[in-house]
């Protein structure tokens, strides 16, 4: 990326990527990915200082859109913008720091469900989840957690009912550590307004940035997808008229004639089956392009972008949650690759483990009976065990690279015959007489 953007811009970034906010970690991945997969496919300028606006686009590229000069606005957006999962997230938050103040470490063990609620509304059913956007933590709340957490008979799950006002949930005790993604609710995450949603918010505020008097090109605003329902179902169709997609959305925002957009194109991570008759998944980038009414483009650009980008691991949602549970953290247990045993007749028996979860064991992120539970085969908790019973000892280990996509190396591991290792045996036993 250096031939792209400054040390300012980098720093930036970098500091986003490191963030331990979701509306900042992932939004900033996806657009490091989409930047440098636009310098992949050609001549590509980062945040052009002559756009002659205050706020600069992106980056500006004339291989994006063939014939046509092009500024384009990367947002990656997630459900985390919806106003009840906001609200769940603060109140989950503040009701946890209570009960850390009330016994230390409580909320280490505690998770949260959000019930919803309805109404009738000119023959429509309105719901909504009952959490206020900025839960403020009342006496009620307070003394109903210093009780239930004083108590000396609670037991793993365990629950209490807190509700007050606008506020409805159900808090559950656990003997295991939960992680911090610890809140959930019965209710969807539904668009049901074609305009007010963080979807068309995100647009709206992408084409503010994009006005500019002295450009004559096209405006482009890529839209990544980091756990949004609506990207990822883009398509679907509520034929109750009940539910808006976001395929819905988008069109409707560019057919608006101040708009000022000219093409939005949204990038998914989709979990895909090669065929139906097999169990084979993979998660493949899936694009789609929106035009303004009149406008049409040729899209190999589009699709040589996407083709730049790496395989995803995750799909949005995952990745999402993942984050929140702070996986993706460098001091957490890294990503490990499966073990692989690999024999055939006359040649040594090899094992392939993950070096990175044999050093996170040695470095205490990880115990030594995961470790030997992930090695374990057919029922064997103890793949070495078996070959040592058989009289088969080390006989040489290497490391196998497998790229920095992986995030992990193998540590290969050969065998063989070894008689001081099992009881000794009379090879003519096995040869037939004279």
């Amino acid at each position: 990326m250096s031939p792209l953007i400054d040390r300012e811009k980098a720093q930036d970034l970098l500091r986003r990527i490191e963030s331990k906010r979701i509306d900042q970690a992932l939004p900033a991945e996806m657009e490091l990915a989409l930047v440098w997969a636009l310098g992949n496919i050609g001549t590509a300028e980062i945040e052009p200082y002559w756009f002659g606006a205050s706020s600069l686009p992106d980056a500006f590229s004339e291989q994006l859109i063939p014939g046509h000069e092009t500024v384009v606005e990367i947002a990656a957006i997630s459900d985390a913008a919806l106003p009840g999962d906001e609200g769940m997230r603060n109140a989950s938050r503040k009701i946890s720091h209570e009960a850390n103040k009330i016994r230390r470490g409580a909320s280490r063990h505690l998770s949260y469900f959000f019930h919803e609620d309805s109404k009738w509304v000119a023959r429509e059913s309105l719901r909504w989840i009952k959490v206020p956007r900025d839960l403020l933590v009342s006496d009620y709340i307070r003394n109903a957690l210093r009780e239930w957490l004083y108590r000396q008979d609670r037991k793993d799950g365990d629950a209490i009912r807190l509700q007050e006002g606008e506020l409805d949930v159900v808090i559950t005790w656990h003997d295991r550590s939960q992680s911090s993604y610890n809140f959930r609710s019965s209710m969807p995450p539904e668009i049901r307004s074609l305009r007010d949603n963080y979807v068309h918010e995100i647009l709206r505020a992408k084409a503010r940035q994009l006005k500019s008097p002295l450009f004559k090109g096209l405006r482009c605003v890529i839209l990544g997808d980091v756990g949004s329902t609506a990207l990822r179902r883009l398509e679907s169709r509520d034929y109750t008229n009940r539910v808006v997609s976001g395929s819905q959305i988008i069109s409707d925002f560019l057919a608006r004639p101040a708009a000022r957009l000219d093409v939005i194109a949204v990038i998914t991570p989709i979990r895909e089956r090669r065929r139906l008759d097999s169990l084979e998944e993979t998660i493949e980038w899936k694009l789609a392009i929106f035009c303004r009414p009149g406008l049409e483009i040729e899209t190999s650009g589009f699709d040589a972008l996407a083709a730049q980008l790496p395989p995803p691991r995750r799909e949005g949602y995952q990745a999402r949650q993942l984050h929140e549970q702070g996986v993706f953290s460098p001091l957490s247990r890294g990503r490990h690759l499966p073990m692989s045993i690999s024999w055939r007749k006359g040649e040594r028996t090899q094992i392939r483990i993950s070096a990175r979860a044999f050093l996170d064991t040695l470095a205490g992120r990880e115990t030594p009976e995961r470790l030997m539970k992930k090695l374990s085969v057919n029922g064997t908790n103890n793949i070495f065990k078996l070959h040592l019973d058989r009289g088969e000892t080390i006989s040489a280990i290497r490391i196998e690279e497998k790229g920095p996509d992986e995030d992990d190396d193998w540590i290969v591991v050969e065998f063989q015959d070894d008689a001081s290792a099992r009881p000794l045996r009379n090879p003519l036993e096995a040869q037939p007489d004279g």
